[in-house]
C-alpha cells in the first residue's frame, strides 16, 4: 500500500477596492514537498459567495467538509474586512 501524502489546501479571498470591484478567490493545493498540484481562480460579487465557492471546492477535492476562513487585518472604507484566508491540511 502506498504511503499517504499530506496536502495543504490554501484559500485566499481579496477585495478589489476600485469602484465596481469584486472579490478574487484564489485556491492552491500544495503537496508536502512544496509542489503546486492545482490552482484555481474565480471572481465573485460578494464575500459570502466566495466562501461558498471554497466550501464547494473543499467537498469536491478533499475528504473534508469545510474550511475556516479568517478575516485579514486590512479593512475597506466601511470598516469591513477586505481579505480572508484559510488553510486546510489533509492526507490522500
Amino acid at each position: 500500500m502506498a504511503k499517504k501524502i499530506t496536502y495543504t489546501f490554501n484559500a485566499s479571498l481579496n477585495l478589489n477596492s476600485e469602484n465596481g470591484g469584486g472579490w478574487l478567490a484564489v485556491l492552491n493545493i500544495v503537496d508536502e514537498d512544496g509542489n503546486v498540484q492545482s490552482t484555481f481562480c474565480s471572481a465573485w460579487k460578494n464575500a459570502s459567495a466566495g466562501k461558498r465557492y471554497f466550501k464547494k471546492m473543499v467537498q469536491e477535492l478533499t475528504p473534508r467538509k469545510s474550511i475556516k476562513m479568517i478575516a485579514g487585518e486590512d479593512k475597506d472604507a466601511k470598516g469591513k474586512p477586505a481579505s480572508f484566508t484559510g488553510e486546510l491540511k489533509y492526507k490522500a
